[in-house]
């Protein structure tokens, strides 16, 4: 049986810090979400650290292996993430 108590209290993306290194648990949503996060590149599994944040709920810039991604906060509303040490 899986040991689902890491998707008990997770944040989503929005939430975490500035600089906030992260792994990506779960992408949350219908097909339509998960599409477009593959689209981006981003995973379940993937580590991510976010760059900056746009004030007055704007996008966040997040590194993903190398590559900086903007993710708006409807869309980052929808992944639940742990932080990393």
């Amino acid at each position: 049986m899986r040991d689902t108590a890491n998707f008990d209290s997770p944040i989503n993306l929005y939430e975490a810090g500035d600089h906030a290194k992260l792994r990506i648990l779960l992408i949350t949503g219908g097909w339509e979400v998960r599409r477009s996060f593959n689209q981006m590149g981003i995973h379940p599994g993937d580590r991510v650290r976010v760059l900056r944040r746009a004030p007055f709920g704007g996008p966040l810039v997040i590194d993903n292996r190398g590559a900086h991604v903007a993710v708006g906060k409807q869309l980052a509303e929808k992944i639940r993430v742990e932080v990393l040490p």
